[in-house]
């Protein structure tokens, strides 16, 4: 049930082999990266889409529960409301460390070669989705890695605007090798991502120039580190907050 690296290529290859035939990128029930990594945390085939109570994990070996989890989180505070109170649970969240876009015309078929990306994610970035269960993260039974992979991120041209890219469809993310993985158990290894030169006191606006999050991104990250108790409001300029780091408890 622990990330290991070596496995995840193996579960990576296995799961390419396995829908070789299939119709090409889009055509999946389940996308590669989601399967590679259950592969990855559970070998045996039996441990996987397990049902615990009235919820499938995505992993269960009869003493900790995984789930993977790309994006809408606030959809899992049920779920993992229900598995908490049973088992400890590792939330898998992988993203993008870097993303290589490859633009494929779905009226042709016709691929363009992949291109980097200019946005990347972080830790602090990660804690824009964490956001929505953040009254979860305090929990001792509850850990949350993060997975950060170099991908080819597959989507067609068939979005809005003259290029057809605005709000495209992504279809795909496939991984370039193993990933950089960040654990988030404690609130020791959430203080941790404090940036460096942080002001004694603060608005969200120094917050966010200083780690280069957007703007929705940085409210989040703030938000959640003073639900963990990490930052605590101190006070008001104007009509925005300030906020200061609590003391190490």
């Amino acid at each position: 049930m622990e990330f290991d690296a070596e496995r995840f290529l193996e579960a990576l290859r296995e799961t390419n082999e396995s829908t070789e035939g299939t119709g090409g990128i889009g055509t999946l029930s389940e996308k590669r990266l989601h399967a590679a990594l259950k592969r990855c945390y559970a070998p045996d085939p039996f441990h996987r889409e397990v049902a615990v109570g009235r919820y499938i994990a995505d992993v269960f070996d009869g003493e900790r529960i995984v789930e993977i989890q790309t994006a809408h989180f606030a959809y899992l505070r049920p779920k993992l409301k229900h598995f908490l109170a049973l088992y400890p649970v590792t939330l898998v969240y992988p993203l993008p460390r870097m993303r290589y876009l490859i633009w494929t015309d779905p009226e042709t078929g016709e691929a363009s070669r992949p291109h980097k990306g200019r946005r990347q994610e972080t830790p602090l970035s990660a804690l824009h989705e964490l956001y929505a269960i953040a009254p979860f993260l305090p929990e001792e039974a509850l850990t949350v890695e993060l997975l950060f992979f170099d991908l080819d991120e597959h989507r067609l041209l068939d979005g809005y605007g003259k290029d057809r890219k605005k709000r495209a469809t992504l279809v795909e993310r496939i991984p370039r090798g193993a990933p950089e993985r960040v654990v988030l158990r404690t609130a020791a290894d959430y203080r941790a991502l404090l940036p460096e030169g942080l002001p004694e006191r603060f608005k969200v606006a120094a917050f966010q120039k200083l780690t280069g999050l957007r703007s929705r991104q940085a409210y989040s990250a703030v938000h959640l580190l003073e639900t963990m108790g990490i930052l605590i409001q101190d006070g008001t300029e104007g009509r925005a907050a300030v906020y200061r780091v609590t003391e190490e408890g």
